[in-house]
């Protein structure tokens, strides 16, 4: 199983019995065929158009659709029915409105998130001693807005390790979105844009409800508990790539284009960084708690799931998935 990305405008996506195709609308040329039965997620950029039959087969085969802008913005997506596990839900609405139990989860997710960003940050050679001695007061902190100010205190110590390991033409000052104003911070939010597509289909797999988290306050429209997953994947997938991206040349600075007022990719661009983002997440490694090896994609699964059991008492509490 595995993403089907759609980058070509003006194109037509139709179902042929058990076979999805990709075509110009003008005169029905082919460009792609893939079987359904190995699609997982469509991610349509731009403005292809998707027939209701491909719609229906998608969702009955468990597929989900996602649309985002041409230069990444999540818009919108098209999911299967929400699982059925209703009691699961229940327990992780019970859990949201339990603030001691609520404040030990978004503290997991804090921990996972700081010790994996350490390691990814030593591995560049950084001296992480001060991210260190943040643990204490995030094993202590018993409120969660002060937990809140933590993670961002690590954030920003952070990024000040690792910005020496962006080349020169993709200088890193400090992290900045909504719109990120230069290549480097452009690329990032497009790798978080994909771990958050990434982050929700995984949970809605595991039967939770993306909207309910308990680091991210909850907010219209906010998949807050997606928010919570990625953070511990944030250094290890998308900060990697895209580091990974830079410094392998597979992405220069003739990639990016300025039309709307800050950077984005180019149609290149935006192929490359899709192939280095699959093989990432098509990546496997050993699961420290399972015990087996797996693709990032199925970890994030796993770590739903991981995160269901301890809600449904299965588990004394969340384990967050961390690297060596």
């Amino acid at each position: 199983m595995g993403t089907l990305y759609v980058l070509e405008q003006d194109v037509y996506i139709s179902k042929d019995g058990g076979v999805l195709k990709v075509s110009r609308r003008a005169g029905r040329e082919k460009l792609l065929e893939r079987p359904l039965a190995h699609v997982s997620d469509i991610v349509i950029l731009g403005d292809a158009v998707i027939t209701p039959a491909a719609i229906y087969a998608c969702t009955d085969h468990g597929a989900s659709i996602h649309y985002l802008s041409r230069t990444g913005t999540y818009k919108a997506h098209i999911a299967p029915i929400e699982n059925k596990n209703v009691p699961l839900r229940i327990k992780q609405y019970e859990a949201y409105l339990n603030p001691d139990w609520k404040h030990q989860l978004a503290k997991r997710f804090v921990e996972g998130k700081l010790h994996n960003a350490m390691v990814f940050a030593k591995r560049g050679g950084a001296d992480i001693s001060e991210m260190q001695a943040l643990s204490s007061p995030i094993a202590r902190c018993n409120e969660t807005e002060s937990l809140r100010g933590l993670e961002g205190n690590a954030a920003k110590l952070y990024f000040s390790l690792i910005k020496d390991r962006f080349p020169e033409s993709f200088a890193l000052e400090s992290r900045t979105r909504r719109p990120p104003r230069d290549p480097a911070n452009s690329l990032l939010s497009l790798a978080y844009t994909f771990l958050a597509k990434e982050c929700q289909s995984a949970i809605r797999i595991a039967g939770l409800d993306p909207y309910i988290g308990f680091l991210h306050e909850v907010k219209y429209g906010r998949p807050a508990l997606a928010l919570d997953l990625m953070e511990e994947f944030r250094s290890i997938l998308a900060d990697s790539v895209t580091l990974s991206l830079f410094n392998r040349n597979m992405i220069t600075i003739e990639m990016f284009e300025d039309t709307k007022g800050y950077p984005s990719l180019t149609d290149e661009g935006f192929k490359q960084f899709l192939r280095a983002w699959e093989e990432r997440l098509n990546q496997t490694v050993n699961h420290p708690y399972l015990k087996q090896k797996l693709d990032y994609r199925q970890i994030l699964v796993a770590q739903a799931r991981i995160l269901g059991k301890h809600l449904m008492a299965e588990l004394d509490e969340y384990l967050p998935f961390t690297v060596r």
